[in-house]
């Protein structure tokens, strides 16, 4: 099952301010990018390209609250709650409370922290197709390592070449060509 290469226009930049205003610029053109490439995080680069905000605030939340409740499910049952298939291990020692909540404090907050630190990892590999053995679809050499590119869809609804060409290259574009995806 092989899927058809797409080629993208690829405007190359130097400065981090020149890419966020040509990103600027393309979006409110109404000319479609495919996505920026940079050697760090850009601030407001995701504003400038009009991207929805991120679910994994929210996987996170969901990881964080699985970890209090096994935490708290866990406890309580180990101090004593029958069932008919499994009892804990009720042990009243000086007088202590049925279920110490303050004891299980330390616990709770370990697990809520773990649970949502692994599954927002995850969650993160999942959301941006991270995996072992993936192929990089695009490779523009240079950049990531102290350049900044964008890449413009010439199939996406909206596209006019020379318009593109005009804006990357008026917002200090020191590269503007056609970048083909690998296999």
């Amino acid at each position: 099952m092989s899927r058809e290469l797409k080629t993208f226009l690829v405007g190359v930049f130097e400065e981090e301010d020149q890419i966020i205003a040509a990103t600027r610029a393309v979006v409110g053109a109404g000319l479609p990018v495919h996505d920026c490439f940079t050697p760090y995080a850009v601030h407001g680069l995701d504003h400038a390209q009009k991207l929805p905000r991120s679910k994994l605030t929210y996987v996170c939340f969901g990881g964080g609250l699985l970890g209090f409740l096994t935490a708290i499910t866990l406890q309580v049952y180990t101090q004593g709650i029958e069932t008919p298939l499994l009892s804990g291990w009720p042990l009243i020692i000086g007088g202590k409370p049925f279920i110490p909540l303050p004891a299980f404090v330390p616990v709770t907050f370990e697990l809520t922290v773990l649970f949502g630190g692994l599954i927002s990892a995850a969650g993160l590999l999942a959301f941006c197709r991270l995996y072992p053995g993936k192929k990089v679809p695009l490779h523009i050499d240079g950049v990531t390592n102290d350049r900044f590119a964008i890449a413009l869809d010439p199939q996406g609804q909206g596209w006019n070449e020379a318009r593109a060409r005009k804006l990357l290259t008026d917002h200090g574009a020191i590269e503007v060509a056609y970048v083909g995806e690998t296999a």
